[in-house]
């Protein structure tokens, strides 16, 4: 029952970007219990070749990596914080309690593991001779994290968030390297699954048009759904086609004013031609963010 539950959700979701965007279904709000975040390093043979490679890329490059366990709780706390701005989910840190969701509910569990967290120090000569050198330092973060459905435990998502050297500039002390790379990591969380699970909704009204060309829309989600100025959708026409549904990308558009609960003005960036003409031919004409 459970699995035939999740599975009926499952496919409603993946329909609702091509027919209707069924108010009550298509910004379906998750509950996740969010987990255990263990740190699990992965061991590196220790070996005199090693230290020796060690030793010669500090004297040949002036940079050593070092493995910085003790911010395994920070790295825990900044996932949370990143599934906290999830639009679409509601997330609560530990196990449900009893009787909190029933086997209608949408609901989720986070675990994953901390693959690693690092530090690289480098030593930095200054142009200027009259100033002396010092270490610089960046981070490295690699955490994979696993969504699991809670009624049948079917791994919903599972994804490796990286933080590389190429991902941050160079600082003068490790805690502030850390707090960058962790500051970055928990943006891409809420990016990943904001991306996998979109705001939907339907241009409702047209706004300001030159000759040709669409300006400004209107559409049915604001305040009540976490929408924020400055968030970006594509915009698609949806029809039926020999029984099928089928959809065509016209453009981008920018919410520019939160007006209410359910309603904001967006400004169109691109495909403002293709916008007029759908809307003028009575076309559905759906949005969906990306960020």
């Amino acid at each position: 029952m459970r699995q035939s539950n999740f599975f009926s959700i499952l496919v409603l979701w993946l329909c609702i970007p091509l027919c209707t965007f069924a108010q009550a279904d298509r910004n379906t709000i998750y509950k996740v219990a969010f987990g255990e975040i263990e740190y699990t390093p992965k061991q590196e043979k220790v070996s005199v070749g090693s230290v020796l490679g060690t030793i010669g890329q500090a004297l040949a490059m002036g940079s050593v990596t070092t493995h910085r366990d003790k911010y395994a709780a920070s790295v825990r706390a900044c996932v949370l914080s990143g599934l906290g701005k999830v639009r679409r989910f509601h997330t609560i840190e530990g196990e449900f309690k009893d009787g909190e969701i029933d086997e209608d509910t949408p609901a989720f569990c986070v675990s994953g593991t901390i693959n690693s967290i690092s530090t690289t120090t480098e030593l930095f000569t200054p142009v200027d001779k009259k100033t002396i050198p010092y270490n610089v330092y960046k981070a490295q973060i690699e955490v994979t994290v696993h969504v699991k459905d809670v009624h049948d435990g079917h791994i919903v998502d599972s994804h490796t968030f990286y933080i590389t050297n190429h991902d941050l500039n160079w600082v003068k002390s490790e805690d502030k390297a850390i707090n960058e790379a962790l500051i970055l990591l928990s943006s891409r969380v809420a990016r990943h699954y904001n991306k996998l699970y979109p705001l939907n909704a339907s241009i409702i009204e047209a706004g300001l048009a030159k000759k040709d060309k669409q300006k400004e829309v209107y559409i049915d989600i604001g305040s009540a759904n976490s929408a924020r100025v400055d968030m970006r959708f594509t915009a698609y026409s949806v029809k039926t086609i020999g029984g099928r549904y089928a959809k065509r990308e016209l453009g981008v558009i920018k919410i520019v004013e939160v007006m209410g609960d359910d309603i904001s003005l967006c400004k169109v960036k691109s495909g403002g031609k293709n916008i007029k003409a759908a809307l003028e031919e009575g076309e559905t004409v759906v949005v969906m963010s990306y960020e």
